[in-house]
């Protein structure tokens, strides 16, 4: 079902390239179908997949659709001891990968494909029974802000209908498309591989090193220009802080390949400066917006229809609609979270960001857990402060804090250590000028940058506010200690400059 009906290049065309080698989609359709095979064969309903982006990503992801069973895709990034909560958690039969496993060293092995590396490693039963909803084909592991992750069950039926929905946005004659973000992450996995397999497309894989990441840190920035220049991409996929290393190199002399037409950005809010900052640099970028409960992406801003600073339109595979300021989702969306039946089949998805709907355009104000109460009683959203502030072009992250306090204040992830402490105080002198009493930033302090690795950024991009919240609480009651550094009037205070932990 799934190679007749999403599979649409010409058996001879290329669908996947990875450095010098190359699928066509009739290899495609074989390997997928051999996998399929040994999937129904082996009687196995739930299989985890772990490798870096590659073939064999594509390849066992199509096949468990194929066979018709469940896919848990697991994060090379991810700690062993997340690598082993996400399999236990959905009881995974197999495992799926590349190289030696120590994950599981007792694990019965047989290699699959030679030419793909695909070896199939049994797992032994576990103790406990898993409850996901039915149909459900593909377990995503969300990285929320707050909270422990939830297991999101996807179907693949709904999965293939956002894939159908990016391909009529994007509006491409040809498709050459570029995967940056690890296939494990759902937008790279929907709209990098299905979408462009649905329209016919090419599809280029590269390995976390020749992308110039380490993990989910991207530390060779060089590498990831290169490859760009090399591949000539028409699209590619970034989450905010990539848009800025390409911002940033741009800045440096570097020119965007011709080829690239689309850019989609997501996983965080992009401030409307640095959209406008890319457009006139040569990078074509459409800023959207999705959930993994709503199967990744709802709405994208096109070249049919782009408004910077809002999440464009919904791109009509769901509904979206604001209830006492709240964006819910009504339509294609999630089964459910995985071991909690409560949650299975529900008619619409109350997502938790606050925005409003002009004209079809979503334009997003921040998260409704968000909002903070000041010890005036004012209501505050920190993310409408935190847009200004990354709208200075200054900034690689802010955080806004003013919960039971009498004013605001932030904590600042300059750009670059270039970027002077003054500097940073006359942009916020600026933004004060655009703001209400209640919400400028009183004081402010240089920390170190909010990362997945020190536990105080999603893989995606979002920050964890709490986290960094419970993380800064010292700086942050230091803040509120006179003299404060920022001026309503433009004018200079006393200062008190803090060098962030």
């Amino acid at each position: 079902m799934l190679l007749e009906h999403y599979l649409n290049g010409d058996d001879s065309a290329i669908a996947l390239k990875h450095n010098d080698k190359s699928l066509t989609y009739l290899a495609l359709k074989e390997a997928v179908t051999h996998l399929a095979t040994w999937i129904i064969n082996n009687n196995v309903s739930s299989i985890a997949i772990a490798f870096d982006n590659s073939f064999a990503w594509v390849v066992a992801d199509l096949a468990c659709q194929e066979a018709q069973v469940c896919c848990v895709p697991i994060p090379l990034f991810f700690s062993e001891t997340q690598q082993r909560h996400v399999i236990e958690e959905s009881q995974c039969e197999c495992l799926l990968s590349s190289g030696t496993l120590t994950l599981f060293p007792a694990a019965k092995k047989e290699t699959l494909s030679d030419s793909l590396n695909i070896t199939g490693y049994t797992l032994t039963p576990f103790a406990t029974s898993v409850n996901m909803p039915k149909d459900t084909n593909k377990i995503t592991f969300t990285s929320g802000s707050t909270g422990t992750p939830k297991g999101v069950c996807l179907s693949s039926e709904s999965q293939w209908q956002v894939a159908k929905s990016i391909d009529s946005a994007f509006q491409q004659d040809e498709v050459n498309h570029l995967c940056i973000l690890p296939l494990s992450t759902l937008l790279e996995n929907i709209a990098g591989i299905y979408a462009p397999l649905l329209h016919g497309g090419t599809v280029q894989l590269a390995s976390a090193s020749a992308r110039g990441f380490e993990g989910s840190r991207l530390v060779n920035p060089q590498a990831l220009l290169k490859l760009i220049d090399s591949v000539q991409p028409t699209s590619i996929i970034l989450v905010p802080e990539l848009l800025m290393v390409l911002l940033e190199a741009c800045s440096k002399g570097w020119l965007p390949p011709t080829s690239l037409s689309f850019i989609a950005v997501g996983g965080a809010h992009v401030s409307p400066f640095l959209l406008t900052e890319a457009r006139a640099r040569g990078l074509p970028v459409y800023e959207g917006y999705g959930l993994s409960e709503a199967v990744s992406v709802s709405t994208l801003n096109t070249p049919n229809c782009n408004v910077p600073g809002s999440a464009g339109k919904a791109l009509g595979h769901n509904t979206l609609y604001i209830d006492k300021g709240e964006v819910v989702v009504a339509g294609n969306h999630f089964l459910g979270y995985l071991n909690q039946p409560e949650s299975f089949y529900p008619p619409e998805v109350r997502t938790g960001d606050l925005g409003v709907i002009n004209d079809g355009v979503l334009t997003l104000s921040g998260r409704k857990k968000n909002i903070m109460v000041n010890s005036a009683g004012r209501n505050v959203s920190p993310e409408w402060i935190e847009s200004l502030l990354m709208g200075s072009g200054l900034l690689r992250q802010a955080l806004v804090f003013c919960e039971a306090r009498p004013h605001c204040v932030a904590l600042i992830v300059p750009l670059s250590p270039q970027i002077s402490t003054d500097r940073i105080r006359k942009a916020v002198e600026l933004i004060n000028q655009q703001l209400p009493d209640y919400a400028q930033i009183e004081n402010f302090d240089v920390v170190a940058p909010f990362t997945p690795e020190n536990g105080l950024l999603t893989q995606t991009g979002k920050v964890k506010r709490d986290d960094v919240i419970t993380h800064y609480s010292c700086t942050l009651g230091a803040l509120y200690s006179p003299p404060h550094i920022i001026s309503h009037t433009g004018n200079s205070a006393s200062q008190k400059i803090n060098i962030g932990e």
